[in-house]
C-alpha cells in the first residue's frame, strides 16, 4: 500500500512538471516546489537528485528537457505529427520572414507558434527542417521591387544562355569579367546574379544592386561549371560546439576529432566571412580555388593592420 502511494506521488509530480513545461511556465523555483519533500527536509542538492531522477525517467520515453537560465524547457513533446515536405518548407519560409514584420508582438507570436509545431515533429522532420536551404530554396523575389527591371534583365540573360560581359562595383571599384550567366538567387535581404567566370574557373555570386552593366556576346554559355560545394574541417572545442547551418551536413569526425561539414550553394563571400570567424580552428579541405580564396581574404586582412 505505502509502495502504491509512492507511485501514485511520483505519477503526479510528472505530471505537474508536464503541465510546467507544456505552459513554458517552468521556471527553476516553480519546478522545485513539486519536487520538495512536504513532510521531511532535504537539502537542496537532494531536491536536485530527485528532480535529476523524475527528469531522466521522462528522457527514456523520448520527452526532452533542457534548462536554460533558470528555466526548464520542452524540447519533444509526448505525441508527434508527421508533416509532409511542403509542411516543412511553408514553415522555413515563415521563419525566413520573421525579421521582415516590423510588430514586435506578432513576430514573438509566430515564433511562439513555430516552437510549438517544432515541438510535434519527430527527429525525421527536424532534420529536414534543419537541412533545409531557406536561403536559396525559396523564392523571396517579392522582395525586391525596387530592382524589378534589374532582376529581369539576369533572368533574361539567363534563359538566352549567351556569354556576357558583365561589370560590377566591388570595393569601390569596377569590375568587368566575362562568364556565363546561370541563375538569379535570392536569400532575405539580397538578390544575385550567380556566373561561372571561366577565367579564374570559379562560379561567382554578384548582388544585382551592385551590376554596372550587362552585355550579350555572340557566343553560347558552357554548360560545365564548377561545382559549389565547399569542405571544411573544424578543430578543437569549435568540433564538438558546432552546429550546421542550412545547407549544410557533417561527414562525421576524421580520426583527429575534427568534424567535416560540406557546405552546399552559400554565397562565397558571406561563407568566408563566416569561417574567417573560426580563426585557426577551421581548415577549408576543397575546392582549390576556394582555398585560395580564403587565402587573398586573410592576406587582405593581414595588409590592413599592417598598414
Amino acid at each position: 500500500m505505502k509502495n502504491n502511494k509512492k507511485l501514485n506521488e511520483g505519477c503526479l509530480k510528472i505530471f505537474q512538471l508536464l503541465k510546467l513545461l507544456y505552459e513554458d511556465k517552468a521556471d527553476y523555483d516553480n519546478v522545485v516546489e513539486i519536487f520538495k519533500d512536504k513532510i521531511e527536509e532535504q537539502t537542496t542538492n537532494n531536491i536536485q537528485v530527485n528532480l535529476n531522477k523524475y527528469i531522466n525517467t521522462l528522457k527514456i520515453f523520448g520527452i526532452k528537457i533542457k534548462k536554460e537560465k533558470q528555466k526548464y524547457k520542452l524540447l519533444s513533446s509526448l505525441y508527434s505529427m508527421k508533416f509532409s515536405i511542403e509542411d516543412l518548407k511553408s514553415i522555413s519560409i515563415l521563419v525566413s520572414s520573421l525579421q521582415k514584420f516590423p510588430e514586435v508582438e506578432l513576430t514573438e507570436d509566430i515564433k511562439e507558434f513555430v516552437s510549438s509545431l517544432e515541438l510535434r515533429m519527430d527527429n525525421e522532420d527536424k532534420n529536414i527542417l534543419n537541412c533545409l536551404n531557406k536561403i536559396f530554396g525559396e523564392d523571396f523575389s517579392f522582395y525586391y521591387a525596387d530592382v524589378r527591371e534589374q532582376i529581369e534583365q539576369c533572368e533574361q540573360v539567363c534563359k538566352e544562355n549567351f556569354v556576357i560581359n558583365l561589370t560590377y562595383r566591388k570595393k569601390n571599384k569596377d569590375i568587368t569579367c566575362k562568364c556565363s550567366p546561370k541563375e538569379v538567387l535570392y536569400d532575405s535581404k539580397t538578390a544575385y546574379l550567380k556566373v561561372y567566370d571561366s577565367v579564374i574557373k570559379r562560379n561567382l555570386e554578384i548582388p544585382i544592386t551592385s551590376i554596372l552593366s550587362i552585355t550579350k556576346l555572340p557566343q553560347i554559355a558552357n554548360p560545365i561549371e564548377m561545382n559549389t560545394t565547399v569542405v571544411y574541417k573544424l578543430k578543437n572545442r569549435l568540433a564538438k560546439t558546432y552546429k550546421v547551418k542550412e545547407n549544410e551536413y557533417t561527414d562525421g569526425r576524421d580520426e583527429y576529432g575534427n568534424l567535416i561539414v560540406i557546405n552546399k550553394n552559400e554565397v562565397a563571400e558571406n561563407l568566408i566571412r563566416r569561417l574567417l570567424r573560426y580563426s585557426y580552428d577551421c581548415e577549408v579541405i576543397s575546392p582549390k580555388h576556394f582555398r585560395d580564396e580564403m587565402q587573398r581574404a586573410i592576406n587582405e586582412i593581414i595588409n590592413q593592420y599592417e598598414e
